[in-house]
């Protein structure tokens, strides 16, 4: 059997999983590749590419209006971590007015939360779509925005490049959750035994963790390019379930009817987050 995921950034029970063979021990093996941005993973599940997109779960909402009928079945990271940076020289959010902001696909994802930040703070930007974490920090490098949402290890790397700290997000909105597992609402009955296994293999990882001291688990994810402090981070905020937090899809939701983004027709969470084979394998 066989999954084939397309990620911004690998999640720890994804490396762990592979790592430690659980993916082979129920009989799985997963084809894993980076994607470019939202809109690649998004044409990857129409078009049965791909079985498995590991994104912001705030995309759904969007991606239901789109020809498509998709769920989160499981929630990969306890939250992300993303922080705002800039190009040298600014030095707080209201530096950013008027200024270039890079996101991924302004109607939905992490573009939300940048969004939600802003407009606390009463700053008003130009958003910029560029696509996936890296190319968004690569056109900040460059020049081509002067600010985005970054999450490790490319955070570091920003900072690495004299880019500049501006805020964090998971500070400003403390509930907001990690990167989910979504996959195409119809499946067939071999699809469904295959995202079961792949699912056990993830649970089986998450309990993996709790058996793995912070020195091991740091060093697994260095060997995966966390870099620096990124790896500490990324292990500390790992999840301790699969399970979607119903409070995260909450704020996600109110962050949405905030701004009169949410689709017409929604029909409410239900339509958007279906757990149940991701509880019944942990």
């Amino acid at each position: 059997m066989t999954i084939r995921q397309l990620h911004f950034v690998p999640p720890v029970p994804y490396l762990v999983a592979e790592e430690h063979g659980l993916f082979s021990a129920v009989g799985v093996e997963v084809e894993p590749r980076r994607t470019r941005s939202s809109a690649e993973q998004l044409e990857g599940l129409r078009s049965g590419a791909i079985d498995v997109a590991i994104t912001a779960m705030d995309n759904v909402f969007v991606w239901n209006t789109l020809g498509i009928d998709v769920r989160i079945v499981a929630q990969a990271e306890q939250t992300t971590l993303l922080s705002i940076y800039a190009t040298p020289g600014h030095r707080s959010l209201d530096d950013l007015e008027d200024k270039r902001f890079a996101v991924d696909a302004l109607a939905n994802g992490f573009a939300i939360v940048a969004r939600r930040v802003l407009a606390d703070a009463g700053v008003e930007v130009s958003f910029v779509e560029v696509g996936g974490v890296k190319e968004r920090l690569d056109a900040l490098v460059a020049g081509a925005a002067d600010a985005t949402l970054l999450g490790p290890p490319l955070d570091e790397l920003a900072e690495r490049a004299g880019m500049a700290f501006i805020a964090s997000a998971n500070a400003a909105l403390p509930a907001m959750p990690g990167q989910g597992i979504v996959v195409r609402a119809a499946r067939t009955s071999l699809e469904r035994t295959e995202l079961e296994a792949y699912l056990r293999a993830m649970a089986l990882a998450v309990e993996r963790c709790e058996a793995i001291s912070d020195a091991d688990g740091i060093a697994l994810l260095e060997r995966h390019g966390f870099v620096g402090r990124s790896a500490g981070e990324i292990w500390r905020t790992r999840p301790r379930s699969l399970t979607v937090d119903p409070k995260g899809l909450e704020l996600l939701e109110a962050m949405r009817a905030g701004f009169g983004l949410l689709p017409d027709g929604y029909r409410g969470l239900e339509s958007i987050a279906d757990t149940v084979l991701a509880d019944s394998d942990q």
